[in-house]
């Protein structure tokens, strides 16, 4: 596909209708035939046409928008991330436009194509899959952005990146190292990039130390309190109606899932760390306040948001011409919610 925009002659020259008969299709005109306005819908979803809302007099002129699209603005590592960039974009007097993908990646291409018609200065984004065509949308069409929570194999793409393997590899570890070796891990759907580097590095983990994972114990499951819960409580009854021991402690992709652990285990009559050990991801802002404290891994929301934020800025001021990658590692924060079985190494 062309990096040139698509317009109302495009899909005319294509459908072989006039310029008028293609206006009046696209705002849904009764007067327009009912096959010849499918045809034309048609061919304009092909050829990824999205109107320009902006009035005439400000189409040559650089908006002072942000779009902002992420996977859960529910999710506090997101609500973080937000208000660095908004700080930053708040001194710059820049407006910030939010859109929410949850996890899908059509939702994600509509947010795209919103942000394109909006005729935004640039975006920041956490996509769906790093491998996703809608990032190949948004370079062909010029859009300045930074992507967050991924790698993507593009050309003259920036990103930044949080070690989401690293991170793993840093949980998985620390539960070896405390003799637990039948560890479960909650990871996000399997078609997350974030969840799909968090793998490798728990992998990695087990690799190092020479271990086998057992491929029962890996679930991908919703980055959610009620998506830890219920996973929780279906692994439970098998473990008791089998009475077997399948795993003595969890890494989980986010704190939220873990949080849902907390949950299920108060309704089983359990204890953390006593009957499992659990790690989180995140660090968000409650993880100290569970009970016990949540060990987890530290994902740095504020230098994220500031970093991408910026990298962003010197785009649109024309300050950064070349893609710029930065990789940001993730540290362990240890609490109390992690028992030691026996020092293995």
């Amino acid at each position: 596909m062309s990096s040139k925009k698509v317009t109302i002659k495009h899909i005319a020259q294509a459908a072989g209708v006039s310029f008028s008969t293609v206006g009046k299709a696209l705002h849904n005109d009764p007067l327009v035939n009912k096959e010849t306005m499918k045809k034309i819908i048609r061919i304009a979803g092909e050829l990824n046409y999205y109107p320009n809302l902006l009035a005439k007099g400000l189409r040559n002129k650089k908006t002072e928008t942000i779009g902002v699209i992420f996977n859960d603005l529910k999710n506090p590592v997101y609500s973080e991330i937000i208000k660095a960039i908004e700080e930053i974009l708040n001194n710059l007097n820049f407006t910030m436009l939010l859109c929410d993908s949850n996890f899908q990646e059509k939702l994600e291409k509509k947010n795209i194509v919103t942000m394109l018609s909006k005729d935004v200065a640039g975006i920041i984004i956490s996509p769906v899959n790093e491998k996703s065509e809608n990032i190949q949308l948004i370079a062909e069409n010029n859009l300045k952005a930074v992507f967050l929570d991924c790698t993507p194999d593009y050309p003259g793409i920036s990103y930044v990146y949080v070690n989401h393997e690293r991170a793993a590899f840093l949980a998985t570890e620390y539960l070896i190292k405390n003799g637990h070796k039948n560890i479960l891990l909650l990871n996000g759907p399997c078609g997350l990039s974030s969840a799909q580097h968090f793998l490798k590095g728990y992998l990695k983990a087990f690799s190092f130390y020479g271990l086998i994972p057992a491929d029962n114990l890996i679930k991908s499951i919703n980055i959610s309190i009620a998506g830890g819960r219920s996973i929780f409580k279906t692994l439970y009854k098998c473990k008791k109606d089998s009475g077997r021991t399948d795993f003595t402690a969890i890494v989980t992709l986010s704190d939220l899932i873990a949080m849902g652990t907390y949950k299920a285990a108060r309704e089983l009559s359990l204890k953390i760390p006593e009957d499992f050990s659990i790690i989180g991801y995140d660090n968000i802002f409650c993880s100290e306040i569970l009970d016990p404290p949540l060990t987890s891994v530290n994902y740095p929301k504020t230098i994220t948001g500031k970093t991408g934020i910026n990298m962003l800025i010197d785009q649109i001021n024309n300050r950064e011409n070349k893609s710029k990658t930065i990789i940001i590692e993730p540290g362990l924060v240890k609490r109390d919610s992690v028992k030691k079985i026996i020092d293995r190494f």
